[in-house]
């Protein structure tokens, strides 16, 4: 827990000494900053950058050093009380988390409820009519004894008297049995929906009792962290701050994505597994990063690459892997300008940094289709594209889905 929180003051320290940097951003996901250099050698513009990014790297090195003096009085004065803090605003911050989704979830069975009682009440009525219509039917019918079919179409006058009873007694008889057919029908109709009526029932009661407990949990462990908070110095309370804001907009991010990738279910398109093409639409490119736990190129700290980097060239153009509606098409704090795609079955893919977006949201975009070009916005030091695939949410490996050119 210490080595996290001299990570975070790293971070906060590197963000006071480079405000004046162009392509440092305020650190606001948990997106990783990486350093790639232009592959286009042979482009006398591209040229220019590189040297650019040279200078500006050693400037970010100069920079790092100058703060490692400084991070080893901090780390000094770093209390027991502040790592403490730290914890429980870690545990707070994922009680709350695990209050809005049982929120939602409640919201989401409660509406529920409320569609399939309604729909009952619709049922019921329809089958109570039908079904003392049908008792009527049954009552004629034992009423009329043993008069069939056959005693009316042969105490028939003539072939026209013949063939209207014939076809009145194929009418009712057909009536008749859609009419049963009908009762029947809707009589499972309501056990069926009686039945799924309890068991969201019971689901609700199982929630509620889920987040009255996480309350009680939250409260006190906000009690605790209030308490040590009050014995905090006041440079440690202005740290505090900073922390919390970092990791709140960490959240904030994530929750962005997730609701881009949750999205548009009811696409018409629908992902069936398949390779998907290369995202940047360019030869020689490289994967500067791969996905997987790797130690931050300035931050310094091990810690999880959600995707892949690739470099190459700003203007690169970056075209959708695979089929899709965009969900997603904008700027996204340390992603800089990003484009997500739903491609369907819970299977969404994210580019960030890009230099311009050439898409719009809820756009349907075929597999190759031009979507973004390469760049270096959001928290990034050179021209690179940051590509992720998250399933149900979930960064997983790219590599699981695309084939390196």
């Amino acid at each position: 827990m210490k080595q996290k929180i001299i990570s975070l003051i790293l971070i906060i320290v590197i963000l006071q000494q480079m405000c004046s940097f162009v392509f440092a951003q305020n650190i606001i996901t948990n997106e990783e900053v990486t350093n790639t250099t232009n592959t286009e050698d042979t482009n006398n513009n591209v040229n220019e950058n590189n040297t650019t990014l040279d200078e500006q790297q050693d400037k970010v090195e100069n920079q790092i050093k100058e703060t490692n003096t400084k991070l080893e009085y901090v780390q000094s004065e770093l209390s027991s009380t502040m790592l403490r803090v730290q914890e429980l605003e870690d545990k707070v911050l994922e009680y709350q988390s695990q209050m809005d989704e049982l929120s939602e979830q409640l919201e989401n069975l409660q509406n529920s409820i409320n569609e399939t009682s309604k729909n009952l009440s619709t049922v019921e009525q329809s089958f109570n009519e039908k079904d003392e219509l049908l008792r009527k039917r049954l009552v004629a019918m034992y009423e009329a004894g043993d008069t069939s079919y056959l005693d009316v179409l042969l105490a028939s006058r003539n072939l026209v008297e013949f063939i209207s009873g014939y076809y009145l007694i194929t009418e009712l008889a057909e009536y008749d049995n859609s009419l049963i057919e009908d009762v029947e029908e809707q009589k499972n109709s309501i056990e069926t929906t009686k039945k799924k009526l309890e068991r969201e029932e019971t689901q609700v009661k199982l929630v509620k009792a889920k987040k009255e407990q996480t309350t009680l949990i939250l409260e006190n462990t906000k009690t605790m962290h209030e308490g040590y908070v009050s014995k905090l110095s006041k440079d440690e309370k202005k740290l505090k701050e900073e922390i919390t804001k970092y990791k709140l907009e960490q959240a904030r991010i994530e929750a962005l994505i997730r609701n881009a990738t949750n999205g548009n279910q009811d696409i018409n398109i629908q992902y069936t597994g398949g390779v998907m093409i290369w995202p940047i639409a360019k030869s020689g490119t490289v994967i500067t990063s791969n996905y997987g736990m790797r130690e931050h190129p300035i931050q310094g700290v091990v810690k999880i690459h959600t995707g892949l980097d690739i470099g190459a060239g700003f203007g690169s153009p970056v075209v959708a892997a695979a089929d899709g509606v965009v969900s997603y098409a904008g700027w996204l704090g340390g992603y800089g300008n990003c484009v997500m795609i739903n491609h369907g079955n819970g299977l969404t893919t994210l580019y960030g940094h890009g230099q311009k977006i050439l898409t719009e949201l809820n756009k349907e975009v075929k597999q190759g289709d031009l979507i973004m070009e390469v760049g270096s916005t959001g928290n990034s030091t050179g021209p690179h594209l940051h590509f992720e695939v998250r399933l149900n949410g979930n960064h997983t490996n790219p590599l699981n889905y695309v084939k390196v050119p």
